[in-house]
């Protein structure tokens, strides 16, 4: 896991380091994450939460991408959310499209509980839609992910939209 949170760290300054004439991209946005109930990898149910993300253009199909997520597990009342960091480092090849930006994203990354116990690494493979404004653009994706734990391995899905600036 730290080797992760370096590399996420490190790659966005150390890739635009090589060219300094692509600007990257920002993004922010919201995502709904949920897993199955009954294991002890991630907690159970649905969290909200909120996700930035740093992609660096390689050309003009593929980016580079870091991100980081923040979850809360809400729907057990307040006295007993629990909260959820979701760091990925993700490879993003845009679609031939005409009106918006389709485009498959896939990586790895983690899930880290910051209380409970738990957590693993994860693989994940996504698709999305970016919709070009004037100087931003909307986005919204779906991102399944397969979070390796100590025990078992947990299916978990992400539906995310947000702006890219």
């Amino acid at each position: 896991m730290r080797v992760l949170l370096l590399v996420l760290l490190l790659a966005p300054a150390a890739l635009a380091q090589r060219g300094g004439s692509i600007e990257p991209r920002y993004g922010v946005g919201f995502d709904v994450t949920t897993a199955v109930y009954g294991q002890d990898v991630i907690p159970d149910g649905p969290s909200l939460g909120l996700r930035g993300r740093v992609a660096l253009p390689v050309n003009a199909d593929v980016s580079v991408a870091a991100s980081l997520g923040v979850g809360a597990h809400l729907f057990e009342g307040a006295d007993d959310a629990r909260y959820v960091l979701n760091p990925q480092v993700s490879v993003i090849v845009t679609l031939p499209s005409r009106r918006s930006a389709r485009y498959v994203l896939g990586g790895f990354g983690g899930f880290v509980p910051l209380s409970g116990g738990g957590g693993g690494t994860s693989i994940h493979l996504g698709y999305g839609w970016a919709i070009p404004l004037t100087e931003t653009s909307l986005y919204a994706e779906i991102n399944p992910s397969l979070v390796i734990g100590e025990r078992e391995a947990v299916p978990v899905i992400a539906l995310r939209t947000g702006v890219i600036f």
